[in-house]
């Protein structure tokens, strides 16, 4: 192959990456509604920061941001934050064995089938997104980094001071 025919093919696979990039994010719920209809009635977001975090029992990232997101919701509760999993395993039992173990003191979703997933178009796993007390999405995270954690611990409490007047 020429050196011109494959810089042209480079260019255009480049221009296909960038394009698929922008189409899976652009359509991320930019609220909280969708994660809220998964929920039992028990359960409200309104006026509250939402931590939605996608993990599976078979992803070792995901199980290492478990203790921090435990620690995010015995700190934060009272504050008005909620944690929300939403677990992705085909295999319900590997969920609910891990789950056992770690006794996540958060909301659990789940979601085998990987209709509220497609929705969120995920790029890694673990993938977060933090929603501020107004129910808009504020940021996204990529993978679990225990280096990552000040940052969204600081950006969290930042949310959790915001006032949201009715």
């Amino acid at each position: 192959m020429s050196k011109r025919l494959l810089t042209s093919l480079l260019c255009i696979s480049l221009l296909f990456i960038s394009a698929f990039s922008f189409a899976a994010t652009k359509d991320v719920p930019k609220s909280t509604k969708l994660i809220a209809s998964a929920l039992t009635d028990s359960i409200q977001l309104n006026n509250k920061v939402v931590y939605v975090d996608f993990w599976a029992s078979w992803c070792t990232p995901c199980r290492q941001s478990f203790p921090w997101m435990k620690e995010l919701q015995e700190n934060y509760r009272s504050q008005g934050l909620q944690v929300v999993a939403v677990n992705l395993d085909k295999n319900h039992k590997a969920a609910q064995a891990f789950l056992a173990e770690t006794k996540a003191p958060f909301a659990v979703i789940f979601d085998s089938a990987g209709s509220i997933a497609k929705a969120y178009h995920l790029q890694a796993m673990p993938m977060s997104f933090l929603y501020g007390r107004d129910g808009n999405l504020r940021t996204t995270h990529e993978g679990f980094l225990p280096k990552d954690t000040a940052d969204l611990n600081t950006l969290i409490r930042k949310l959790l001071a915001e006032n949201v007047s009715k």
